[in-house]
């Protein structure tokens, strides 16, 4: 229920083309399944907004800082995601398929249950000691796993 005091939301549809918006802000706005085509959202922000279902094709997210962000069921296909930084994230049945993950850092995380399979370990560390080095003691100690 809106307060009396504001009046009730319009239902205009816009379009706009070839027009400049910059320094524009929209409050209590419903841009409910819009179209932005060949357009500019430099420096743009997006606060306390719901976004749910929101698709992104083609387009250059360089520099985009993501906060504070429900990516819940999100799906990222051909991502470039070079110099990506995750911090303080529940990444909780995430999946990773077919990444290049080439000088990849990982610290100070959980791998409870972590599952790594048909992976290129060449060079690959956990604390300091070569994981092909460990998985060959294992294999000398316990001898070789037969999958029959």
């Amino acid at each position: 229920m809106m307060p009396a005091d504001q009046p009730e939301a319009r239902r205009d549809k816009l379009e706009i083309e070839n027009m400049f918006l910059c320094g524009s802000t929209f409050t209590q706005v419903s841009l409910k399944d819009s179209v932005f085509r060949d357009s500019h959202l430099i420096g743009a922000r997006f606060e306390d907004v719901d976004a749910t279902g929101l698709s992104f094709e083609n387009v250059n997210l360089t520099e985009t800082k993501i906060h504070d962000v429900n990516l819940s069921q999100a799906h990222i296909e051909y991502a470039n995601l070079t110099g990506l930084e995750i911090t303080d994230a529940n990444m909780t049945g995430a999946r990773i398929t077919n990444v290049n993950l080439t000088g990849f850092h990982l610290s100070n995380v959980n791998l409870t249950g972590a599952e790594i399979s048909n992976a290129n370990i060449a060079g690959m560390t956990i604390d300091g000691i070569l994981l092909s080095d460990l998985l060959a003691l294992w294999k000398d100690t316990h001898g070789a796993q037969d999958d029959t």
